[in-house]
């Protein structure tokens, strides 16, 4: 049976709940009797976990808390075994306490999980271990090693997530009826990688500089959340990351005297949730008047940025400009700065918007939410080559799928159909969509007037696509 239909059978079967989450789309992933994952398999596996997680959960869309993570994550990845392989970090919007290492570096955490945190020492335990999973291929090993093909374990994984997202007992229950085989007959394994995610990540925590008190912190936070009446809590060895006493016992036994003097908190993580709060929240209304109604003395700058971001997604900007003002003349950190030229925008005073971004962008030529933010007030006052010019310059820096879709919406608006499809085209390359990124290309090369020197280009670059798309078709 082709590998791709199977697969597409087991995510049918595992979603037909009632849950409404929409059909899961994958590529073929190769035989099914095919065991070990090889790097390719494990890219494209990884490649489609995340296309499919984007289609069917809601995710933190925030540039700024992106980047944060993404920042953190790679200062981690850096001290990590495979210091130059691409990690994904993202964030999604889901209430429980959770994180996974899905295939090939994609690194997901629940907000319920950041916001637990209580300093940014405790989240970057969190990905020390996830990232651990990873570069010692857990998950890989574990398709390798068991008698289930990759196919039915991918599969349940995926499903299991996407289910548990809605309801976490019927997300154990899915995991169980997909891989109780497996996790039956490889317990121990299971428990090996954790411990030794947990002692690798001790490692990576203390050479970035990071205190890794933090995480036998957060598994205490985690085990204080253990509801006994759950099915993740009662049956230990079908939850995500086994945890136990004993474990903790083991992380803080690992930890040394001189690693509890390093930093274990940052004023961009407090921040960071500050603006998931926001985003969270089920009424802005009810968080404002309960920052409002504390004491002067109680509102440090972290809740005083709570409330200010908070006025500007209520629509109440003027205030918010007010607090951020004052703010500034605090602590002159550029995401006040970034909040500020977005109140200004929202309070129609588009001008001194862009006078402060223009000022941020001076003193941050390559931090991305100034960027993307900056080149999209320069489109507001038809600024297109100004634009163009710094996402180019960003693109030398980071190449990043955003920067494109920026990049596109400005050429599109200076008129430059072609450029605009070709930088549409690396966008949906970069999101995984080859097939659309070819179309993309197709469509430019149908553009009259070309020169010969961009025909050739699009023209290589369309020979590069097909060649990505029937090698992924033949695997």
């Amino acid at each position: 049976m082709n590998l791709h239909f199977l697969t597409k059978k087991i995510i049918t079967v595992l979603l037909s709940t009632s849950l409404s989450i929409a059909h899961a789309e994958l590529p073929d992933l190769g035989d099914p009797t095919q065991q070990e994952v090889s790097p390719y398999l494990e890219y494209l596996m990884g490649k489609n976990f995340y296309k499919t997680l984007k289609s069917n959960l809601p995710f933190i869309d925030d540039l700024t808390v992106n980047d944060y993570i993404n920042t953190l994550g790679q200062k981690l990845v850096s001290q990590s075994d495979q210091p130059d392989k691409e990690f994904n970090f993202f964030i999604l919007k889901i209430p429980s306490i959770n994180a996974f290492a899905g295939p090939d570096a994609y690194i997901g955490i629940h907000t319920g999980l950041f916001l637990a945190a209580n300093n940014e020492s405790e989240l970057a335990g969190v990905l020390a271990h996830e990232i651990s999973h990873v570069t010692q291929r857990h998950l890989a090993r574990a398709m390798t090693e068991s008698s289930a093909s990759p196919a039915a374990i991918f599969a349940a994984v995926l499903a299991g997530i996407l289910i548990a997202s809605q309801d976490a007992q019927a997300g154990a229950a899915v995991l169980y009826g997909g891989t109780a085989a497996m996790m039956q007959s490889q317990i121990n394994f299971t428990r090996h990688n954790e411990y030794e995610a947990d002692r690798i990540g001790i490692s990576v925590l203390r050479d970035a500089g990071i205190n890794p008190q933090g995480m036998a912190d957060f598994f205490e936070i985690l085990l204080r959340n253990a509801d006994s009446n759950n099915v993740l809590a009662r049956m230990e060895y079908l939850r995500t990351h086994p945890l136990s006493s004993a474990r903790v016992a083991e992380a803080r036994h690992r930890i040394l005297e001189e690693d509890k003097k390093l930093p274990n908190d940052s004023l961009n993580f407090q921040l960071s949730k500050a603006r998931i709060i926001v985003s969270t929240t089920h009424s802005l209304h009810n968080l404002i008047q309960k920052i409002e109604g504390l004491k002067k003395d109680k509102q440090n700058i972290t809740t005083r940025y709570t409330h200010a971001i908070a006025l500007i997604a209520y629509n109440k900007p003027a205030p918010a400009i007010n607090l951020l003002k004052d703010l500034i003349k605090e602590k002159n950190h550029p995401w006040f700065q970034l909040a500020l030229a977005k109140a200004y925008e929202n309070n129609n005073q588009k001008s001194d918007a862009l006078r402060t971004l223009k000022e941020l962008a001076q003193l941050y030529p390559n931090y991305l939410p100034v960027t993307i933010e900056y080149a999209s007030m320069l489109n507001y006052f038809e600024q297109h080559k100004k634009a163009i010019q710094i996402l180019k310059r960003q693109l030398q820096q980071q190449n990043k799928s955003i920067i494109y879709r920026t990049l596109a919406q400005t050429y599109y608006a200076n008129g430059q159909i072609t450029p605009a499809l070709e930088a549409t085209s690396h966008q949906y390359e970069l999101e995984g969509y080859l097939k659309l990124a070819t179309q993309q290309v197709d469509n430019a090369l149908k553009q009259s007037g070309l020169k010969e020197s961009t025909r050739q280009r699009l023209e290589g670059r369309k020979k590069e696509l097909t060649s990505q798309l029937l090698r992924e078709r033949q695997y």
